[in-house]
C-alpha cells in the first residue's frame, strides 16, 4: 500500500508513471469530476478506467473486505474524507473471486483504519485488502454514528498490474 497526498510532489516523482498519470489527472480534472455521475470511465491513456463514486459514507458492518488480482487501484480523494480499514491478504480467507469484476471478496479482521480526507492517494496493490467508504467514527451510538455520516466524491484508478 502506498499513501500520499497529490500535493506531495516528492514522494509522487519516486511513483510508476501509471500513478502519477492519475494524480495528476484527478487534480487537474477535479471540477470536471465533481460534475460526473457514479461510474467508469474511459480516461484515454494506458488502458487505464476511472470510476467516480458518490456516496454517504457507512458502517463498517455494512462494507465487505476486498482485494483485486489483475489492477491496482489507485484512490484519490476528490471531496470529503472516509475511514478504510486494512489489512494483509495472508491475515485473510478469501470468500469468493468475481474475474470479471476483479474483485475478490475476504473475511477477516482488521489490521488497522487510515482516514483520508481531500487529496489523500491510497494505492492497493493484490495483497492490500481493503474495506473503504468507511464512517469516520464507528460508534455503537447509533446516533452519534448516523451523524457523522458524509458524501464523498472519490476516484479510483484501475491500473492493469504488469502491463
Amino acid at each position: 500500500m502506498i499513501f500520499t497526498n497529490v500535493n506531495d510532489e516528492l514522494q509522487n516523482s519516486s511513483l510508476t508513471k501509471d500513478i502519477q498519470f492519475c494524480i495528476d489527472y484527478a487534480t487537474k480534472n477535479k471540477d470536471e469530476i465533481l460534475s460526473l455521475k457514479n461510474g467508469s470511465y474511459d480516461i484515454d491513456y494506458n488502458g487505464i478506467k476511472m470510476n467516480v463514486g458518490k456516496y454517504f459514507t457507512k458502517k463498517e458492518e455494512d462494507k465487505f473486505w476486498e482485494s483485486h488480482k489483475k489492477y491496482l487501484d489507485v484512490q484519490i480523494m476528490i471531496d470529503g474524507s472516509e475511514r478504510v480499514a486494512i489489512n494483509d491478504i495472508r491475515n485473510m480467507r478469501e470468500k469468493s473471486f468475481d474475474s470479471e469484476r476483479d474483485l475478490v471478496i475476504l473475511e477477516g479482521n482488521k489490521l488497522f483504519d487510515i482516514v483520508i480526507g481531500n487529496g489523500d492517494v491510497l494505492v492497493f496493490f493484490p495483497n492490500d485488502v481493503h474495506k473503504p467508504e468507511l464512517d469516520i467514527f464507528n460508534s455503537e451510538n447509533e446516533e452519534k454514528c448516523e451523524d457523522n455520516k458524509k458524501i464523498v466524491t472519490k476516484v479510483v484508478f484501475k491500473i492493469e498490474i504488469g502491463k
